[in-house]
């Protein structure tokens, strides 16, 4: 040891500073122990705290400057978390740093995730920022000054909150010991004392998770901030287009008392999330609306409140009932009550221990009441809250625009809620006004998915419209619907309404089901009431009676009443009525309605077409104002209510009915259907109808039957009308019946009623009725066997008589005739035109373009007699009688195409061999062309000149014959001239004999015109020349002159040949020796005075033709034979002056 080294000097110092200069050392060398000095045991001392602050320094640096790794962070957040919520949560981390920010320490935290122990989760946090306060944990104690947290979702567990609540009857205490509670949590002594900031972006907060819907707040941002002397801020938004909202909440710093002002602020609030717990409880869904307002508090050092007031303003609420949707829509919502606006102003009353309501309002589209109240807490556990609700100046709208409000002046109500027992007692409720009074008690009892609820209702004597206000529409709503719906006005008596209905019940309706079986009871006593059935029905007014109803059943009695609107149409009474919903509980209840009914046929007819009893059972043609008479009936209505609009079955009416004294004005053609009396029945089987009258005197019977269809096709019911007529009846129905018609017609129509365009079938038998001309040449005397028959289809623009028929033995016309609107004759197809024996032909007339009528003639051989007849009456019958014809009433624009073996005519002439083509415009022939034969000479026909039609033939005599006009001429060659119009016209004949005309032969005697010539019995007096210039109009042919002569006699001839009168009247001079006689006339300057004019003769017999066409007579003046020419005009006949139309009709 002996040899070793020794320190040096500086050695030694620096190994130990704190030993001294004088240090003893020991007989080996070494130091020796020092000696322990107050100084030395300072020095230590400082050293100890040395090294003591440089590890913490370095530990303190270590936080500040290294990230710490999640292992040694995530245990210990886990914890820390864990001990302030307490047992019942469990904290889980995915990931987590704590490390130096910029503003100080900040701890970083990945999916956090916080649970109930063994449950869901009630928070999720993707990410969370903490800013710490790095001093505080050196002392060991964690300081958050501000938090931000990005998309977190919470469950805030508000319905258990809700729920626990209301069981506890010290709710007040709760609440007011958590806002003590939260005060303290913010202060500047609290667990989030020294929290500066809190930024929450993009949150999710699910409120209520319900099992029908999970009600949450999405994309909710929330910021807390505090200001000076300990004020704090804090504000929840929404940005969301579709949930715009705001929540802000602050906290002033205390004064001088300590007391600190807390103010709540919420603009646009959705109350759907924070109703769904309460309406829950109560089976129904949640209140929606929005509200904004404010509330305010002072809370007391001790944490107590001090005062408090507010005011809300809700905004269009919608309040949600128990039980189901009255829609048949799925997607439909429940029945609801629909709030406009409820402000509310509130106070608390700290020493009642109350929650006073100040003049606050409701305003809906039900009405607006201003009311006042106040929910007092409990005085103490176990006991109920009470409340106090005084409404006035209350206005209850109309069900209807045109409904006035009911007026209340005064709703008083006193209600007790009982949390533990979760019974809420109504147990007075009067509604007081000028027309209305009643009085409502109520128990609620909470429990189950829908509550029981136990209601009585009485009400005095007050209008019927009051009862439909004050009865809420939750009640008896299926009762309730039907009276608001079908009882109008009228006085109610006295009503009474009871409901119990059980735990559970309301939840297990379904849509339009009724409550259960004995949960309502309503009795109802009316007078002057105004109701019906159903909508749809009539109303019947002035009825006095009851109503019974239950949930499943409803009853009206009435004795007696009217119905409604009598007005032009007459008054209609019933009585006896009896309407019966036997039960409630089907989709669509049957009901019965009775009644007996006397009146008016108008009015009864009038409901009858208005649809209420279904399909209209009348006739489209019969306008009902046409009809008068009695009714008397007894009626039973089957039908089904609920239908929406006018949808369902139609009803099922039975009725019996006697009908008299019935008028139905204007029914055909102006004539009027009267004495009429029906009975009616419509019952188990086909409806009937049978009755009787008249129609323009004619006697008629009308009878309905319903006829079985083919298939599932509804029975058609098929209307029968029998009119026994004569000439002179179908005259007086305005029937122009053609010809003669002797005897009385049964005619016979049948038309279905429930088809709009059904054609009408007629038909007649003819063998009692005598026919002449009712088709031109079809005659039938009485007793041989005919018939009628045709079709008639109606349209818009056209009447079609299809399958037209008239027939007698062999004589038969049958074809298609169509009318337009006017009646006038737009067609007609005969392909059988056979109306009398031995014809057989067919007519085709149509009409075409530019108002042309066509008419074609095919055949082998028809009879043309009647067609001449029927024209010459025709055109009788447009001239108005004598005189008054013009161009006019002919036919202006034919084409006529005509192809006929054999035509028969007059004087037993034939023309045969027909070939026809005419075409007339305007009057005037554009193109003819035709020919035949008729007697022994052939006929042309061809255009003349100026539209004029040019005929000519071989046989005038023949041709005469055949049209009758006269039939003692023999043999000769015509020309024609005229117009189909009417007008001028020429005729010439040459080479003729007249045979057998008596006037000729008196004249021959008279003037010896024969004497020198041989006698030959019966043969004619010859003639070379005829010439008639004549002017023709309708029914009548005017002869300017007519010259005739021959070798042995002339004449000259003028007049007039009216058809339309049937008359003939000519007068003229027979000049005998015609050729020698006339010479004299022809003398210059005396053979006017001695021949008496160009056709004259120094000799001659004036003559006059009278009488009917078919025979005249000729009246011969012997005396003027002896008279020169200019002498004789004194014994001529004076023409009779044509009469005025007037006259001659």
């Amino acid at each position: 040891m002996g040899d070793a080294k020794k320190p040096s000097r500086f050695a030694r110092a620096a190994a130990a500073p704190w030993r001294g200069h004088g240090a003893r050392m020991r007989a080996d060398g070494r130091p020796a122990s020092p000696k322990p000095t107050a100084r030395r045991a300072l020095s230590l001392a400082m050293g100890g705290l040395l090294v003591l602050g440089v590890v913490i320094a370095g530990a303190w640096l270590a936080i500040l400057y290294m990230p710490l790794p999640a292992s040694q962070v995530i245990p210990r957040v886990k914890a820390a978390i864990e001990e302030r919520l307490g047992p019942d949560y469990a904290v889980d981390i995915a990931d987590a740093e704590l490390h130096r920010g910029g503003d100080g320490v900040e701890l970083r935290l990945v999916d956090l995730s916080i649970a109930k122990a063994g449950g869901p989760v009630v928070a999720s946090v993707p990410r969370a920022e903490l800013r710490l306060d790095g001093l505080s944990l050196l002392g060991g104690e964690v300081r958050v000054r501000s938090v931000h947290v990005t998309s977190p979702k919470l469950d805030m567990r508000y319905d258990m909150t809700v729920d626990a609540a209301s069981k506890n009857s010290d709710l007040p205490d709760r609440i007011l010991a958590a806002v003590g509670d939260l005060d303290r949590l913010l202060g500047a002594d609290g667990a989030a004392g020294a929290l500066e900031e809190v930024w929450v972006t993009d949150a999710t907060l699910l409120v209520a998770p319900r099992s029908r819907a999970p009600l949450s707040l999405e994309g909710v941002d929330l910021r807390l901030s505090r200001g000076g002397g300990g004020a704090i801020a804090l504000t929840a938004s929404s940005a969301r287009a579709d949930d715009r909202w705001t929540t802000a909440i602050t906290v002033s710093s205390p004064d001088a008392d300590k007391a600190r002002l807390i103010d709540l602020g919420v603009e646009n609030l959705d109350l759907a999330p924070y109703s769904a717990p309460l309406a829950e409880k109560a089976g129904a869904s949640p209140l929606t609306g929005r509200v904004s307002g404010h509330l305010n508090a002072r809370i007391g050092a001790d944490g107590k409140l001090l005062a408090g007031d507010g005011r809300l303003d809700a905004r269009t609420l919608q309040l949600f009932l128990p039980g189901p949707s009255d829609s048949d829509d799925p997607a439909a919502g429940p029945k609801q009550v629909g709030l406009d606006r409820v402000q509310l102003d509130l106070r608390w009353d700290a020493q009642a221990r109350a929650l006073r309501i100040e003049p606050s309002q409701i305003r809906g589209r039900g009405g607006q009441m201003s009311f006042t109240g106040a929910f007092v807490a409990p005085p103490g556990p176990g006991k109920p809250w009470t409340a106090q609700i005084e409404g006035h100046d209350i206005l209850l709208s109309g069900e209807t625009a045109s409904e006035p409000p009911l007026r209340l002046d005064r709703i008083d109500l006193e209600a007790s809620f009982d949390p533990a027992a979760g019974v809420l007692e109504v147990s007075k409720a009067q509604f007081l006004g000028p027309t209305a009074s009643a009085a409502l008690t109520g128990l609620v009892r909470f429990g189950g998915d829908s509550p029981a609820i136990r209601l009585g209702l009485v009400g005095a004597p007050m209008p019927a419209s009051a009862v439909k206000r004050l009865w809420p529409f939750f009640l008896a709503s299926s009762v309730r619907g039907w009276v608001v719906e079908n009882v109008s006005a009228g006085r109610v008596d006295g009503v009474s309404l009871t409901i119990d209905l059980p735990s559970g019940a309301l939840a297990k309706l379904k849509p339009h089901e009724p409550f259960p079986e004995g949960s309502v009871s309503l009795e109802v006593r009316f007078s002057d009431g105004v109701l019906r059935g159903r909508p749809g029905l009539p109303w019947i007014e002035g009825a006095t009676g009851k109503v019974e109803a239950t949930s499943r059943r409803v009853d009206v009695e009435v004795g007696q009443a009217y119905v409604a609107g009598a007005g032009d149409d007459g008054a209609l009474s019933v009585s006896d009525i009896r309407f019966t919903v036997p039960d409630l509980k089907p989709r669509f209840p049957p009901a019965t309605l009775t009644l007996k009914a006397e009146g008016s046929l108008r009015k009864a007819m009038a409901l009858v077409s208005s649809g209420a009893f279904g399909r209209n059972p009348l006739p489209s043609q019969l306008e009902v104002q046409n009809v008068s008479g009695r009714i008397v009936s007894d009626v039973t209505v089957g039908l089904e209510l609920d239908h929406p609009g006018a949808e369902g079955p139609p009803p099922d009416i039975g009725l019996t009915a006697d009908i008299r004294d019935v008028k139905i004005a204007n029914l055909f053609a102006g004539r009027s259907f009267d004495k009429g009396s029906f009975q009616l029945k419509v019952a188990d089987g086909p409806p009937t109808m049978t009755g009787k009258g008249s129609v323009g005197g004619a006697p008629a019977t009308v009878s309905l039957m319903e006829e079985p269809a083919a298939g599932a096709a509804p029975a058609k019911r098929k209307l029968a009308v029998t009119l026994t007529a004569a000439a002179s009846d179908l005259t007086r129905l305005g029937m122009d019946v053609p010809g003669v018609l002797k005897g009385a017609v049964p005619l016979s129509a049948e038309i279905y009623l429930d088809e709009p365009s059904a054609p009408m079938v007629v038909k007649a038998d003819l063998a009692g009725v005598g026919i002449d001309g009712l088709v031109p040449g079809f005659v039938k005397p009485a007793g041989r066997p005919g018939r009628l028959g045709f079709i008639v289809e109606r349209g818009p623009d056209k009447t079609v008589i299809r399958d037209f028929v008239l027939e007698s033995g062999d004589r038969s016309v049958r074809g298609v005739i169509t009318f337009g609107p006017k009646g006038d004759l737009l067609s007609a197809a005969m392909p059988i035109y056979r109306p009398g024996p031995g014809d057989d032909a067919k007519i085709d007339i149509d009409k075409v373009r530019g108002g042309i009528t066509k008419v074609a003639l095919q055949g082998a051989s028809l009879d043309l007699r009647p067609l001449i007849e029927a024209y010459r009456k025709k055109s009788a019958v447009k001239s108005g009688g004598e005189g008054g014809g013009d161009s006019s009433e002919v036919a202006k624009n034919l084409m006529v195409s005509a192809k006929l073996g054999t035509g028969l005519g007059y004087g037993g002439e034939a023309l045969s061999g027909l070939d026809l083509k005419l075409n007339v415009r305007d009057g005037k022939v554009t193109d003819a062309d035709g020919s035949g034969r008729v007697g022994s000479g052939a006929i042309k026909l061809s255009t003349g000149d100026d539209g004029r039609l040019n005929l000519s033939g071989g046989d005038a005599g023949a041709a005469l014959r055949f049209t009758d006009l006269y039939g003692r001429i023999d043999g000769g060659a015509f020309d024609l001239a005229a117009s189909l119009a009417g007008g001028p016209g020429v005729l010439r004949i040459r080479d003729f004999g007249v045979r057998n005309e008596g006037a000729l032969e008196r004249v021959k005697q008279t003037t010896g015109a024969d004497a020198n010539a041989p006698a030959q019995r019966g043969a004619p007096t010859r003639f070379d020349r005829l010439k008639v210039t004549f002017v023709q109009s309708a029914g009548r042919i005017a002869v300017d002159e007519a010259v005739v002569y021959g070798p042995q006699l002339g004449a000259t001839l003028e007049g007039t040949v009216n058809y339309a009168a049937d008359s003939v009247d000519l007068v003229g001079t027979f000049v005998p020796v015609y050729a020698l006689n006339n010479l004299f006339s022809r003398v210059p300057v005396l053979g006017p005075l001695l021949g008496g004019g160009e056709h004259g003769g120094l000799l001659g017999v004036t003559f006059r033709v009278r009488g009917p066409t078919a025979a005249p007579t000729v009246t011969v003046n012997p005396m003027s034979a002896v008279a020169p020419g200019f002498l004789r005009k004194l014994f001529e006949f004076r023409q009779a002056q044509p009469a005025a139309p007037a006259a001659a009709q």
